[in-house]
């Protein structure tokens, strides 16, 4: 199952929360490419 396909069953409320947690992941994931980078730069 896809996301998208998961959106679309899940109530507005759970859909607000689902999309800050995938917010928090990209937002943790460009903090440690960004550590990463400054250690190599």
């Amino acid at each position: 199952m896809n996301l998208n396909e998961i959106k679309k069953d899940l109530n507005p409320e759970i859909k607000k929360e689902f999309d800050k947690s995938k917010l928090k992941v990209l937002t943790n994931q460009n903090d440690f490419l960004v550590k990463n980078l400054k250690k190599a730069g």
